[in-house]
């Protein structure tokens, strides 16, 4: 067996604390030898690259990176925030390969026509060249940006996203007969209100002020703004059921809200995109409907809402998919298993 590799998560943050999942996978000896450091941001949050506090920042993470190039064969960064761009940035202008970085959860913005858009990929495509593996949320992501980059297909690999064990323990089984929908990115809101038009079924929304226009919403809807992480999981615990609608993108959005509901053991409602037709089974772990579909939206609600046999049905098997594949050590896992059989 191959043993164990040697792997630094960085991050950063204004306290000290791990990832949610660190204490899941820290002392599982068959994963990668994982250590964490995290650079601190004491005085608040990096709002801008034209301050004294980013450059403490740059220096803070170039220490880390130097301080690690001989004592891990790994370093692992989070999406495309600033500690990716920054370790991708120092390796590729200094020609360097060691540590072998690893962004998780990699996601960008879609190319789009604009001149800042172009430039945009033409830079990330110079600054990523020095990245080892960008791990992707979604298939078809995956492919998106090895055509955009032009990167070979080793760069790039497909390993499903991971939920809170503990919401296994949340899932309550009660039903308060109300529909709940939630997220801030890429939601297509208006087709949920027009679904929910004609019908009698109570609906809440739970989305940031500049993700929904509040006018001209029916009156069986009722909308709460940026309500902490707890509190959305203590709602999505007491509904009916979810609903996911999602705009048609290139990069994968909506998983985080779906595995939540799907780990409470509700039925989820979602629209066939990138994000979702990974994680959900037509009809038998939730429900896929079409883009910009009212209609099936409607039929989809009104179906769980008279059908508590099959509401209960998708809510169960979607718990079991979660508890066979996207649970922290799964993700781990497959990291790991991953950087290993490229070894």
């Amino acid at each position: 067996m191959t043993p164990p590799l040697r792997t630094l998560l960085l991050t950063s943050g204004l306290d000290e604390k791990k990832p949610w999942w660190w204490d899941y996978i820290e002392h599982d000896p068959v994963r990668c030898q994982l250590d964490s450091k995290r650079v601190l941001l004491k005085r608040g949050r990096l709002t801008s690259v034209f301050s004294f506090r980013f450059v403490v920042f740059v220096a803070q993470v170039f220490s880390v990176l130097r301080d690690s190039r001989h004592r891990y064969r790994n370093i692992l960064t989070v999406e495309c925030g600033f500690e990716s761009f920054l370790v991708a940035f120092f390796q590729t202008l200094t020609c360097s390969r060691r540590p072998r970085h690893v962004i998780l959860q990699f996601i960008m913005r879609e190319k789009n026509e604009s001149v800042s858009s172009k430039l945009k990929y033409l830079f990330m495509r110079w600054c990523f060249s020095s990245v080892y593996l960008c791990v992707c949320s979604s298939r078809s992501e995956s492919h998106y940006y090895q055509q955009m980059f032009g990167w070979p297909s080793t760069k790039l690999h497909y390993i499903p996203l991971h939920t809170d064990p503990r919401l296994l323990e949340q899932g309550n089984g009660k039903n308060d007969g109300v529909v709940l929908s939630a997220g801030r990115t890429f939601r297509d809101y208006g087709t949920l209100l027009d679904a929910f038009r004609q019908l009698d079924v109570p609906l809440l929304i739970v989305a940031s002020r500049w993700s929904l226009d509040p006018n001209g919403v029916p009156s069986n809807v009722k909308i709460q703004y940026d309500l902490p992480g707890s509190e959305l999981v203590a709602l999505m615990a007491q509904c009916m059921a979810v609903v996911v609608p999602l705009e048609e993108r290139m990069i994968s959005v909506g998983q985080s809200v779906v595995l939540q509901a799907m780990t409470l053991g509700k039925a989820v409602i979602a629209t066939r995109v990138n994000g979702t037709e990974d994680y959900i089974e037509h009809m038998k772990t939730g429900i896929l409907v079409p883009p910009k579909d009212p209609g099936a939206i409607r039929d989809a609600v009104a179906l769980l809402s008279n059908n508590e046999d099959i509401r209960l049905k998708l809510g169960r098997a979607a718990q079991d998919r979660v508890r066979q594949m996207h649970l922290p050590d799964h993700y781990a896992k497959a990291v790991s298993d991953r950087l290993q059989s490229v070894s």
